[in-house]
């Protein structure tokens, strides 16, 4: 994939209604901006190249809205382009999971601390992809923003179909399950299995392979 060279910068009114105040993240195909719409309400602005098929930015405002009821998840509030660009407009939130790691030292939390988070949360399990909330009401509250391997479950008559084929490595090979390494079809359990990873490494400060490289 080629690095897209965004020219949107501080000061940039996007279609009438956000203006650009910081950039937040600084990916080489999806950067995330602060912005101040026109109710004078902070968002955060996911801009990507448009391209002829579906983005990334158009399939996370999808799932945006299909888990809108959720209270662990950003609310959407617009899909939409600009110039060259598709955007997402989503709630503002506060730092992920490893800023949190990373600032805390000795890089562990406490068991309250933990069991909190793991009540809150639930294939893309990592701790990049957890914000906590920005606001005095929100900042104890955990969402999950990854959606890039997501998938829905097939169902029949409301039962959930166990998959047949042979699946395929997906996630983090840190907190990937066994199912995963084996490449077997992902369902629920492993998400609950890479969960406890997550918490295991929180508690502990690191699992007992830690020290192998990432891979995705």
């Amino acid at each position: 994939m080629t690095v897209v060279d965004f020219t949107t910068k501080v000061g940039d009114i996007i279609n009438d209604n956000y203006k650009i105040v910081r950039k937040i993240s600084h990916g080489d195909f999806r950067p995330v901006f602060c912005a101040i719409d026109i109710k004078m309400r902070q968002v955060a602005l996911m801009l990507e190249k448009d391209t002829d098929g579906d983005t990334e930015v158009c399939i996370r405002s999808a799932i945006l809205k299909i888990l809108a009821n959720s209270n662990h998840i950003p609310k959407f509030y617009k899909y939409g382009s600009y110039k060259s660009y598709k955007f997402l407009a989503f709630q503002l939130l506060g730092p992920n999971m490893i800023d949190l790691v990373n600032y805390k030292k000795p890089y562990r939390f406490s068991l309250h601390s933990v069991l909190k988070f793991g009540i809150q949360a639930i294939e893309t399990l990592q701790i990049g992809n957890f914000l906590i909330g920005n606001t005095q009401e929100t900042s104890g509250t955990f969402y999950l923003i990854g959606f890039g391997l997501c998938k829905k479950l097939n169902r029949k008559n409301d039962i959930i179909v166990k998959p047949t084929n042979k699946g395929r490595f997906r996630g983090s090979l840190k907190y990937a399950s066994l199912n995963a390494h084996n490449l077997i079809e992902l369902g629920r359990q492993d998400d609950l299995i890479s969960l406890l990873y997550i918490l295991v490494e929180f508690y502990n400060g690191m699992l007992p392979w830690s020290d192998v490289d990432e891979i995705v």
